[in-house]
C-alpha cells in the first residue's frame, strides 16, 4: 500500500437540510438530532448529549440480504473484508439524465486498471442535484440488463451516484436493482455515494463500513476512498 494518497469522503452529508426521498406510502422517517442532556441541565456533569431518530438506509448507505429476503444475512452477517478493497470508478456520465445506464455502458467505462473482485462505484454526477424535486424522475438508471452484468462479475459493492431507487422501465416489480443484488448475495448495494469527480486514480482504495448494528438490514456508512493507495 502506498503511504502518500487523498482521502476523498464520498458520502453524503447529513444535516438538519438532508432530506431522505421517501417512497409514497411508506413511513416519512426524516433525519432528526435532538439535545437530550444540556450542561446547564439539573443533576447533570456539564455535557450535552444529543440523541438521533433516522431510517437506516438514510444518507450513504450499505443493504443486507434481509432488506429483500425475508430471514437473510443481516448486516452483522456479511464479513467486514467485504466493505474495505480495491474499487474502480466507471464514469458514465455521457448517458445523461434520465437515460438508462447499459451493461455496454459499464463494460466500456471500467478502467484498464480493473481487476476481478473490485468494488465498483458509478459515476453519473447526478447527486449534485439531491434535494431538487426531480431528483428520482431526472436520475438514470441502471437497466435491468446491467444490474444483472453486476451480479454475473461478482462486484462485492456497488456504489451509485445517482437513484438507486428509479427502476428500468421494463422492470417486473418496484426497487428492482436493490432487490436483485440482495437476493443474489453476491452484491451489496451502496447507495447515494457522491464527489467521485475529486477521485483520480484508476484504481483506489474504499472504505464504508457499516455500524456494528445486530438485527439490521441496513447501516448507514461513512465511505471514503484512499485515492493514490494502490
Amino acid at each position: 500500500m502506498n503511504n502518500e494518497y487523498e482521502i476523498v469522503d464520498i458520502s453524503m452529508p447529513l444535516t438538519a437540510d438532508y432530506r431522505m426521498h421517501t417512497p409514497v406510502g411508506v413511513q416519512d422517517v426524516q433525519l432528526g438530532i435532538q439535545v437530550i442532556k444540556d450542561y446547564d441541565a439539573p443533576g447533570g456533569a456539564g455535557q450535552v448529549v444529543r440523541g438521533i431518530t433516522a431510517r437506516l438506509h438514510h444518507g450513504t448507505h450499505v443493504d443486507a440480504p434481509e432488506h429483500f429476503i425475508r430471514n437473510g444475512p443481516q448486516i452483522n452477517d456479511l464479513s467486514l473484508s467485504t466493505f474495505i478493497g480495491p474499487a474502480v470508478v466507471a464514469d458514465v456520465r455521457h448517458v445523461g439524465p434520465g437515460k438508462p445506464i447499459t451493461a455496454e455502458d459499464l463494460e466500456n467505462a471500467l478502467p484498464a486498471a480493473y481487476q476481478k473482485g473490485d468494488r465498483l462505484l458509478i459515476r453519473t454526477d447526478w447527486n449534485e442535484n439531491y434535494g431538487r424535486p426531480d431528483y428520482v424522475e431526472g436520475s438514470p438508471y441502471l437497466t435491468m440488463a446491467a444490474t444483472d452484468w453486476c451480479v454475473t462479475n461478482g462486484f462485492p459493492i456497488v456504489g451509485m451516484d445517482f437513484a438507486h431507487t428509479k427502476d428500468d422501465p421494463a422492470s417486473p416489480y418496484r426497487f428492482f436493482i436493490t432487490r436483485r443484488f440482495c437476493e443474489s448475495q453476491v452484491v451489496t448495494t451502496m447507495g447515494y455515494v457522491r464527489n467521485l469527480a475529486a477521485v483520480t486514480n484508476p484504481r483506489v482504495l474504499v472504505i464504508a463500513l457499516p455500524l456494528a448494528l445486530h438485527g439490521a438490514e441496513a447501516s448507514p456508512v461513512r465511505a471514503v476512498v484512499l485515492d493514490g493507495a494502490l
